[in-house]
């Protein structure tokens, strides 16, 4: 493995953070997870180009992975360093306050969004959380912001249309019929259509009226990653409780993932009457039914990230403004489910100086903290994105020379 790029890396940020540069490369915890040597194995296959398949990651979170700039400067060097294998799995169309980092998502006409941390809101939740629903006349456009690398491509819906089928409009206006394959009693579908590099940017679904949207899945047909940054503004882990199960088996067991990285804690972080047993019990259930449901699959539990709150109700945790109310209890609880359930675990506060660390990114010269203290600037989920990365690669290298070394024994 080549550092020089770490390197020079580490010593940016050194320079822009020296209250916190202690603490840039915090490590990534391995609490026994039986598939992580696996992962490894394989990311050393495809930089190796011994590999000819895609190795998919999924991270499911709150905003911090919703607005896809964390998720998004990580699927970057991931892509960088292993190969490109397209853009992913997207949200069903636009959804206000989430936004990807290479796609522009368009909804016209008449759509209808179901949202799965809205308890009012009711359906057969897909993997994501998030159902549109055409109401005659919708169309969704989706441009993709760089241009497509060569080769060829594929485009997956998971949709639900009881008679007339979804269609494809290519650029140049070429209409494609989208049959829904399988069973078609099925809650979901999935509807699949070849492409050229050069026809996958301005396509658009026409949806059939009371068709139902699930996710949208841009593929190269490529070795590399793919990330799929399948993120819910405002939602909690617990979120992942109310995905239809038999779903989440189908679509995880069709998409294979080999990581699956869980960033939730800030929302939980700031309710004020959090049970550690019953938000533990939660999270525990939400990372059985992943494992269930993809079990080739590493999971990787990020720790919540330093926030602050200054209005009641919050705590004091010895910092200028004082903390969200269950911040520590959220933290305490993430690692410990990590140490039972045997996950890799990440802690992006550690990452960050500690619990004051959102305090002092504020007040940085190049603020990497926004004012609101609990989201960060483009450049503080930069700089995140660039330690787990280094801290992913870390361990990949550590855990392979020790398997080797096993092995030699």
């Amino acid at each position: 493995m080549k550092y020089l790029t770490l390197c020079l890396w580490l010593l940016v940020l050194a320079k822009a953070m020296p209250a916190i540069a202690a603490n840039k490369t915090t490590p990534l915890l391995d609490y026994g997870d039986r598939k992580a040597p696996a992962l490894w194995q394989s990311l050393r296959d495809l930089e190796d180009k011994k590999r000819l398949e895609p190795i998919r990651i999924i991270q499911l979170g709150d905003s911090h992975t919703a607005g896809d700039y964390f998720s998004g400067q990580l699927r970057q060097r991931l892509q960088n360093q292993f190969g490109n294998a397209g853009i992913g799995w997207l949200t069903p169309g636009y959804i206000i306050n989430q936004r990807s980092s290479q796609a522009l998502l368009r909804n016209t006409g008449g759509w209808k969004l179901s949202d799965a941390k809205q308890y009012k809101h009711s359906g057969v939740f897909p993997v994501g959380g998030f159902i549109n629903t055409s109401a005659g006349n919708s169309i969704l456009e989706i441009k993709v912001k760089e241009i497509p690398a060569a080769g060829q491509w594929r485009l997956n819906i998971w949709q639900n249309s009881r008679q007339t089928p979804w269609s494809l409009a290519l650029p140049g206006g070429k209409v494609h019929k989208l049959p829904g394959q399988g069973d078609a009693k099925a809650p979901w579908r999935l509807s699949t259509q070849e492409l050229d590099a050069n026809k996958v940017s301005g396509l658009k679904l026409l949806a059939p009226s009371g068709g139902k949207l699930g996710g949208i899945i841009l593929d190269r047909m490529a070795p590399g990653i793919t990330l799929d940054a399948l993120g819910n503004n405002g939602s909690v882990a617990n979120v992942i409780n109310r995905w239809d199960s038999s779903t989440l088996r189908s679509q995880l067991q069709w998409r294979n993932p080999q990581l699956i990285i869980l960033a939730y804690g800030t929302n939980e972080a700031f309710g004020k009457d959090l049970v550690p047993d019953t938000y533990e019990a939660e999270l525990r259930q939400a990372i059985r039914s992943l494992r269930g449901a993809a079990p080739e699959a590493a999971i990787l539990l990020v720790g919540a990230p330093s926030s602050a709150k200054s209005r009641p109700p919050h705590i004091n945790g010895g910092c200028r403004v004082p903390l969200p109310p269950s911040l520590i209890k959220v933290q305490n609880s993430q690692r410990r489910i990590a140490r039972q359930e045997g996950t890799l675990y990440w802690d992006w506060s550690a990452m960050m100086g500690g619990n004051c660390g959102a305090q002092f990114w504020l007040k940085q010269k190049t603020p990497f903290m926004r004012p609101d203290l609990v989201h960060m600037s483009a450049e503080g989920y930069v700089a995140s994105a660039d330690a787990l990365y280094i801290a992913l690669l870390d361990e990949m290298d550590k855990a392979l020379k020790r398997m080797a070394a096993t092995q030699k024994n």
